[in-house]
């Protein structure tokens, strides 16, 4: 009872403040009041009048219907997509090992910049390089640089090296009085090598082969063949007419073969091409001597002297030739030098010198000392038979030319049909 009583002074009140209702509303709003105070229902509202059925003559005009608004079709509840999967990472490459081989005793081989170890013929180096392209180096005393870049491939195994001999340096040694001496057998070898191995690839320039030639025929003279030297040799000098080396050489061939003339002829176009080579000087000065023309001989060999070029023979050469002058005086002090440990030729020519000086008995004591130091040289026996001969002393001068004879029948050393001639005059002299 005091919760409808309490409705019903809530509702005068909301009267009393909204004096702007309308009559009716209040009415509306008493009524329900009134009918909720004594518990009635409230009346039901009025049922929406029916609408009138079509007419039988006219079609039903259907009403449009509004569309109902498309069904969502439910989207199946998916999984994320998984995200891309990462590149797969290379494995970095592996090195591969290769072999390093040269054509000379050693070489320092270098990869770029740096030094990584030494080749010899004989024993590869072994490396393990990276696949890519490379620059790889080497070096060699005596030798041109080698520097190439390589494209290192899972099929190379061997990379080989061919470095050319500084034929420019050999010569400038060669050339030098004071170090030609020292050019070696193996160092002409490497010219031959790297010559053929030019050949070989198609380079058929002439200087490739004339070099080929020059260093066969230095080997050739070198072991006493002057037959296999001289063919090669005037080969060169065909190809390479102004070549000074190939001309000197050509010469001592042609000394060797006991050819004077041709020999003085081919020192005179070595010294043609090069007028400071002091050796073909000095093997013009011993043709000239062997041709008999001491005078310019002389000045051959003072010439090489001047230059530089000195040879323990030099001494010997010049006092022969001044002796062939009946410079007696002055070729004995050429000897000097050489008489601490003289050889036969160092004796039999300082024999030769006193001989002149009509010293017989020096001479003697000479040309004795030469037998001594080599009982089977023809040179002392037939010199001191020829100055006894000379000295009317016949009975004493037989045996030595008769000596001399005997042991070159020859007459390679010595004139044999000379001293056979004075043997037949002293046969028939008592004395």
């Amino acid at each position: 009872m005091t919760r409808q009583s309490g409705a019903m002074l809530m509702g005068l009140l909301m009267v009393l403040v909204g004096g702007n209702w309308s009559e009716a509303s209040c009415l509306a709003q008493e009524s329900n009041i009134e009918r909720r105070l004594k518990g009635e229902p409230k009346p039901a509202e009025p049922a929406p009048e029916p609408e009138p059925a079509p007419s039988g003559d006219r079609k039903a005009v259907p009403r449009p219907r509004t569309p109902s608004p498309p069904r969502k079709k439910p989207v199946p509840a998916t999984e994320p997509a998984p995200l891309p999967a990462a590149p797969p990472v290379e494995a970095p490459p592996k090195p591969l090992d290769i072999l390093v081989t040269v054509n000379v005793p050693q070489a320092d081989i270098l990869i770029g910049e740096k030094v990584v170890g030494v080749a010899r013929r004989d024993q590869p180096l072994k490396l393990q390089l990276l696949p890519g392209v490379v620059r790889i180096s080497a070096t060699s005393e005596n030798y041109l640089p080698f520097s190439q870049e390589v494209e290192i491939i899972p099929e190379t195994k061997r990379l080989e090296i061919a470095l050319d001999y500084d034929v420019g340096a050999l010569f400038a040694r060669y050339e030098n009085p004071r170090t030609t001496n020292l050019v070696t057998a193996e160092e002409w070898e490497a010219l031959v090598e790297t010559a053929n191995r030019h050949i070989e690839a198609g380079d058929l320039r002439i200087e490739y082969r004339a070099l080929g030639l020059l260093g066969q025929g230095q080997l050739a003279l070198r072991v006493g063949d002057t037959a296999s030297a001289l063919p090669r040799l005037l080969e060169a000098t065909r190809l390479v007419p102004a070549s000074s080396i190939a001309n000197y050489a050509l010469g001592l061939a042609y000394l060797s073969a006991n050819q004077p003339a041709e020999a003085a002829t081919a020192f005179q176009r070595a010294i043609a091409a090069n007028p400071v080579l002091p050796m073909a000087h000095y093997g013009l000065g011993l043709a000239l001597l062997r041709r008999g023309q001491s005078r310019e001989a002389i000045a051959s060999l003072e010439r090489a002297e001047a230059l530089g070029y000195a040879p323990p023979e030099l001494p010997l050469q010049l006092a022969r030739a001044l002796v062939a002058q009946r410079s007696y005086g002055a070729a004995i002090e050429r000897l000097r030098p050489l008489m601490l440990s003289p050889s036969v030729e160092v004796l039999v020519t300082l024999g030769d010198a006193y001989a002149g000086q009509k010293k017989t008995d020096a001479a003697r004591e000479a040309y004795e000392t030469a037998m001594q130091r080599n009982p089977s040289s023809p040179l002392p026996h037939a010199r001191l038979g020829e100055m006894l001969f000379r000295a009317k002393k016949y009975k004493e001068a037989r045996p030595y030319l008769q000596q001399a004879v005997e042991l070159d029948p020859d007459g390679q050393q010595v004139n044999t049909t000379e001293l056979r001639t004075l043997l037949q005059k002293a046969a028939g002299r008592k004395k």
